[in-house]
């Protein structure tokens, strides 16, 4: 298995995650499991999905996750959309970012406030 650099503490960039959501919390919240649920939907299908339908998941969750201020997801799914065949250590980094988000999600929701 392919090593990633996990050192940055978040994924989400909350400052723009803010500016989106207008400061609502539970906007926020919802926003991101649906988004944690399309990842994860995205990244069992992608492997294995024609080269148009690779192509179409991985520009939606570009386009939701520069949205949503995920850098790191938007940057994997452009190697993903930009790839002629996916190339597995992308595959591996766009999976080990949605558990990545899953955990931070979790933990995001689990905060008080």
């Amino acid at each position: 298995m392919t090593h990633f650099d996990d050192s940055r503490s978040a994924l989400i960039d909350e400052a723009h995650l803010d500016r989106q959501t207008m400061g609502d919390a539970r906007l926020a919240a919802e926003l991101l499991g649906m988004f944690v649920l399309q990842l994860d939907a995205a990244s069992q299908e992608i492997a294995d999905a024609s080269p148009q339908r690779r192509i179409a998941l991985a520009h939606s969750l570009k386009g939701t996750a520069r949205s949503l201020g995920i850098g790191p997801v938007a940057d994997c799914a452009v190697a993903l959309e930009s790839q002629s065949a996916p190339e597995p250590e992308t595959l591996e980094r766009m999976a080990h970012l949605a558990l990545l988000l899953r955990d931070e999600v979790d933990r995001r929701n689990a905060q008080p406030g």
